[in-house]
């Protein structure tokens, strides 16, 4: 095995989406079907359970839904005023978010 080759087993997709994490925001830079790696001003360490969701406003076109995710955190960056965390997407849901003024 060569030293430094690519180990991650999904392909990424490079994004800016807002992610809403249980104390705090951050923005995406990209994400995998089993992962993704945000920027956030909040502190976290290796092996913490973390819980984030992300509002994909595309997904179903004029039907924005929340993907709430359940993961661990692998990987933490320090990138001057920002953390860079790469997190595990262990399981998830989806739900459809209501138009405001509906009900």
């Amino acid at each position: 095995m060569e030293t430094g080759s690519e180990q991650r087993r999904a392909t990424r997709h490079p994004a800016k989406l807002p992610v809403d994490l249980e104390s705090g925001k951050g923005v995406t830079r990209d994400f995998s079907n089993s992962g993704i790696f945000f920027e956030t001003d909040k502190s976290f360490s290796h092996g913490q359970p973390i819980e984030f969701s992300i509002v994909l406003e595309h997904l179903y076109p004029g039907r924005p839904v929340r993907l709430k995710c359940q993961g661990e955190v692998i990987r933490v960056e320090d990138k001057g005023q920002k953390v860079g965390v790469a997190a595990t997407i262990g399981s998830y849901t989806i739900e459809d978010i209501e138009p405001e003024g509906k009900q």
